[in-house]
């Protein structure tokens, strides 16, 4: 399936609706011409604004951003396919003569999370992992016991940040709703706050952030009572849900209680923890990651300088998540492209295909911005970025 573009999407969708660029530039917050230049793909838009446009044509960010029909697969990428599958299948399926070994399934499940975590190749690596990892999870959940119940809800608390990432926002929120169900039978609070934390990022990606801030709220609320006698890991995890809690804040626009959360609550508890801590954390909660989130609500209010300012003083290397260093670089590298620097933006993305290829293969935004600049480059840079939309093969 030939990709479509953010901006053809949204002049797909407003002319459905029989709108003009002026009413939706009106409705949006923004100019006409800002509309056009989008529309032509001569213009990235910004998250913050792409969400306003979602809202104003009646639709999900994802459907703009490009998420895969559900009723269709894109030749290129079979395995999505086979992810989508195991989800659905996995349970009408007879088990497996032997079940599949809890112990063995957690490391499986580990072992995926670290490529996906680390690994330059984490795509390809775990849309190949996933749907074996999925059907072994189900099979044995089936035994009901607790520490079966753990590890599955380990398995769909994977799975879920993947499929958001492949743009697949329906499986991802499938899978939330799985780990949700089988860490409530793991009568763990850690692992049940884990699942808050996941469906609350579930939520956010589908533009619910009134929900997602609730049910970071109830994480927190039953995970609290727990800290005292609980350890690093309980730590960690209440520090991620207070993040999912600020961007819950930010993105229903409540700011500034969002940033004094970032600077209260959250900074309390990562003075607790070291960023390359071993212990088990989905989000990596620490002194870096507080400091992305900080950088992530002034981009999503649209302040540039505030982003680069922040992104001044972070450490990437001091997180061991890809995710994170390149969710960091993309916003950082937008703020770039706000001001003007093209660039400079040019040099985050050459950092983001250092640092994992696969993520130019996979982002709308980040292929937009990269055809966006080509369009535009100045001779002395115009190569550089000719050749990195070509490594990638995206058409300018």
């Amino acid at each position: 399936m030939a990709e479509i573009s953010t901006g053809h999407m949204v002049r797909l969708q407003r002319e459905r609706r029989g709108m003009s660029t002026t009413a939706l530039a009106t409705q949006s917050g923004c100019t006409p011409r800002h509309i056009e230049l989008i529309e032509h793909g001569k213009r990235t838009p910004s998250l913050p604004l792409l969400r306003e446009i979602a809202k104003v044509l009646g639709v999900r960010t994802a459907v703009l951003l490009g998420e895969t029909p559900r009723d269709s697969h894109e030749p290129s990428r079979p395995q999505i396919g086979d992810i989508e599958r195991a989800l659905f299948t996995s349970r009408s399926q007879t088990p497996d003569i032997e079940p599949p070994d809890a112990d063995q399934l957690a490391e499986r499940v580990a072992a995926a999370r670290n490529a996906w975590f680390a690994s330059t190749r984490r795509y390809s690596i775990l849309m190949a992992a996933l749907p074996s990892i999925i059907t072994d999870a189900e099979s044995l959940a089936l035994e009901r016991t607790p520490r079966a119940c753990g590890v599955a809800t380990d398995a769909y608390l994977l799975a879920r940040g993947v499929l958001k990432h492949l743009r697949r926002v329906d499986l991802a929120h499938l899978a939330a709703d799985r780990a949700m169900r089988f860490a409530e039978e793991s009568e763990d609070p850690l692992m049940t706050a884990w699942a808050y934390w996941s469906l609350g990022q579930s939520m956010l990606s589908d533009d619910m952030h009134e929900i997602a801030y609730d049910v970071a709220r109830r994480g927190l609320e039953l995970l609290e009572p727990h800290l005292a006698e609980g350890d690093e890991r309980h730590t960690k995890a209440l520090g991620a849900l207070h993040l999912l809690a600020a961007i819950g804040e930010a993105r229903k626009g409540d700011d500034d209680t969002a940033k004094e959360r970032l600077r209260g609550a959250a900074a309390r508890l990562a003075e607790r923890v070291d960023d390359t801590s071993n212990c088990y954390d989905l989000a990596f909660f620490g002194p870096t990651n507080v400091a992305i989130h900080m950088a992530s609500i002034e981009n999503d209010i649209g302040r540039p300088e505030a982003v680069l300012r922040i992104a001044d003083d972070i450490d990437l290397r001091r997180t061991p998540s890809i995710e994170r260093r390149t969710t960091h670089l993309a916003q950082v590298a937008r703020a770039c492209e706000d001001l003007g620097d093209d660039a400079a933006s040019l040099l985050h993305l050459l950092r983001i295909e250092r640092e994992s290829p696969e993520e130019l293969d996979h982002k709308l935004l980040l292929r937009e911005m990269v055809r966006s600049l080509a369009r535009r480059a100045r001779p002395s840079w115009a190569p550089e970025v000719r050749h990195l939309a070509e490594r990638h093969h995206i058409t300018v």
